[in-house]
């Protein structure tokens, strides 16, 4: 077997790969891995071949997980350990449902973290604040640079990053030879030196999903809004409609399952881009495979390039963060180099440069963004 066709064998035989290490087929001496490899993978061997009360559920497991890589085991067994104990599901019947996940490594890992975090969550009296932490910043590496790590809960990092992106946009633009992530670095120094001053980004605001249904058809007018034609042969604007029964939302989106945003609303007059707001809750996420980079901190693509034509309408646009929409190939007639977005029904989609089928990013908070609520059965 040539190596190239062992490597295939790995990414799909991970379960066979443990049970040779559970029955003695394999011995470490013999996997050729290190040793903090090979003592992970005899763990997760003893998880899944054995001894356990869970017999049947192990043999679920097992069944389940044929045809996955031993990477992505080790990424399930992972987020497993942190289920709470006081979760509606058992350890055992999670692992049985994680590992009928299908996908890259990356995105099982994603997916597995959010399962778990769904479980724990729903937990009476948990509070993650407990695993807030900051490790590292010990070590010099060989360009005398050194690395630390904060953990916080989502909401806190999400609104920290928010604070130091306000002083990001101003140190870029005094200084645009600095991208992205040198400016947050810059960033997060001056705050904790205490040379930098706090800023003020836009709180977080509700957002409401309103599905166009079947039976009515629209057209743009009347001032910028949107008239909608009834079955029964009236009209009702766009905010009128929002108005009948989504007055709590700060803002209300309009969605149609396959052509994306039609029009969003306010209670109040508002200065925000409409088109910018709904293309951030059309996806959530940079529709590029496998990015994780949340709509927020994201650039608005068109997808038929302005020099080519392309209109500035929520039909030509979406979000993307700043590499995928710099490394678009915006030239539909040049040779394909890294891709395009596109737009299909249902959402933007990734076409890849080789002409394979078109890919998604099955990141699971799209299924919470605008596309993804629709898409639900």
């Amino acid at each position: 077997m040539r190596p190239a066709e062992m490597m295939r064998a790995l990414a799909t035989r991970g379960m066979e790969l443990l049970e040779d290490i559970a029955s003695g087929a394999a011995p470490r001496a013999h996997l050729g891995q290190s040793s903090s490899t090979a003592g992970s993978w005899e763990r997760l061997a003893g998880v899944y071949f054995g001894p356990t009360r869970q017999k049947k559920l192990q043999a679920a497991a097992v069944t389940a997980g044929r045809g996955l890589p031993v990477a992505a085991i080790e990424r399930i067994e992972k987020h497993l350990r942190k289920l709470s104990r006081k979760a509606a599901v058992s350890e055992w019947e999670l692992r049985v449902e994680l590992c009928g996940l299908r996908g890259t490594v990356d995105e099982i890992d994603r997916e597995a973290a959010a399962r778990v975090y769904a479980h724990n969550r729903q937990v009476p009296g948990t509070d993650n604040r407990g695993l807030r932490a900051f490790r590292g910043g010990k070590n010099v590496d060989a360009q005398g640079m050194s690395t630390a790590t904060l953990t916080l809960p989502a909401g806190d990092m999400a609104r920290y990053k928010a604070h130091l992106q306000v002083t990001a946009d101003k140190l870029r633009e005094a200084d645009p030879s600095l991208d992205w992530t040198r400016a947050m670095a810059d960033a997060a120094y001056q705050h904790g030196v205490g040379g930098g001053q706090a800023g003020n980004p836009p709180p977080p605001v509700p957002f409401g999903v309103m599905r166009a249904p079947d039976y009515v058809t629209y057209a743009r007018g009347e001032g910028g809004d949107t008239v909608f034609g009834l079955s029964d042969g009236t009209t009702i604007t766009g905010r009128e409609w929002v108005e009948k029964g989504f007055a709590e939302l700060g803002y209300v989106g309009i969605f149609d399952p396959v052509e994306g945003g039609i029009d969003l609303y306010r209670e109040s007059r508002f200065a925000n881009d409409k088109q910018r707001m709904l293309l951030k809750a059309e996806t959530l996420v940079c529709p590029y495979p496998e990015c994780t980079t949340p709509a927020d901190e994201c650039q608005f693509h068109h997808l038929t390039a302005w020099e080519y034509e392309g209109e500035t309408n929520l039909a030509n646009m979406t979000a993307a963060c700043r590499v995928h929409n710099g490394r678009n190939d915006d030239d539909p007639h040049a040779p394909p180099r890294n891709g395009r977005f596109e737009r299909e029904p249902g959402g933007v989609v990734f076409h890849p440069p080789d002409g394979g089928p078109p890919r998604v990013n099955r990141h699971p908070q799209r299924r919470l963004s605008a596309m993804g609520l629709l898409a639900a059965p």
